[in-house]
């Protein structure tokens, strides 16, 4: 694939709890951080500083809750996530992911992008995913003919290929690879959906989607469902209709540490979901613009 564009951008709905002062005691990366699966926490690879050789990534005690907490908000922080959150038990079960664009350097080595950054030809970049509770995702790209692809998982992959643990560090791609912004200016959008559960209708189609020939997706209760496309392609109101029918509440913060005079702090988005418990279908959903300039 090669990627077009670049602002980084987050639809999302507000997290309205009662009896709770949101903007004091609860934000949308405090919420992420409070889930009770964070055990552990992987390392930042696009953190570029001394404090982070001591990053590790060990399991956090959970013999007291107090010293747990504490434990894992010192993970965060030595593990290149910006400053210790502050940890939330009503925030246990919550689902959130953590997403962040990695921006190569003269250097070669990546670094986080601030939300809303804009990008330029021959730019490279990657994706880097955190979820705080098990489950699946989906990265899937509108190509400027208004048809979607999937970037991950990719088609013919393995059934558990997009399965992701709880604090587990996914990159897309993965390995040495990496998008490319080539010499067309424009702006694409990406889905980014990480669900509990795999969701049926995406897996089939993108598994169905071999060799560029066209692919029936499964068709809904109206029996007037969308065809899949040729050459890997999805049609747009298939992919609207996943990410909208199943849509929560979702909290959305956007951290940019680099405001505060931190050039190498944390930049990355935070969505949660406002319904907590262990609902199986609860999923959250991401929209990132990319604009190249």
């Amino acid at each position: 694939m090669t990627a077009r564009n670049a602002t980084f951008s987050a639809a999302a709905l507000a997290l309205f709890l009662p009896g709770v002062a949101f903007s004091q005691e609860l934000t949308a990366r405090d919420a992420f951080w409070s889930s009770s699966d964070l055990i552990t926490v992987a390392p930042n690879p696009a953190a570029h500083k001394s404090a982070s050789a001591h990053s590790h990534s060990q399991p956090a005690s959970s013999a007291n809750a107090t010293e747990r907490s504490s434990q894992v908000a010192q993970l965060v922080a030595e593990n290149g996530y910006g400053a210790a959150p502050h940890l939330v038990r009503a925030a246990q079960d919550r689902l959130g992911l953590r997403c962040s664009l990695l921006l190569r350097g003269a250097n070669g080595e990546y670094n986080e992008a601030a939300p809303g950054a804009v990008f330029h030809s021959g730019d490279a970049i990657r994706l880097s995913f955190i979820a705080n509770q098990a489950g699946y995702f989906y990265v899937i790209q509108q190509g400027s003919t208004g048809t979607w692809s999937p970037i991950f998982p990719p088609p013919n992959s393995a059934a558990s290929a997009n399965k992701i643990a709880a604090g587990q560090l996914q990159t897309v791609p993965s390995g040495k690879r990496f998008f490319l912004f080539d010499q067309n200016p424009g702006d694409e959008k990406l889905y980014v959906i990480l669900s509990r559960t795999p969701i049926p209708d995406i897996d089939r189609a993108i598994q169905n989607l071999k060799g560029g020939q066209p692919a029936a997706s499964p068709q809904p209760q109206s029996g007037n469902g969308p065809m899949v496309e040729a050459a890997n392609r999805i049609p747009d109101a298939f992919v609207q209709g996943i990410a909208s029918r199943d849509l929560v509440l979702v909290d959305e913060q956007k951290v940019d540490e680099s405001k505060k005079g931190d050039p190498q702090g944390e930049k990355a988005i935070y969505v949660v979901s406002k319904a907590s418990g262990p609902d199986a279908n609860s999923q959250v959903v991401l929209s990132l613009d990319l604009r190249h300039e």
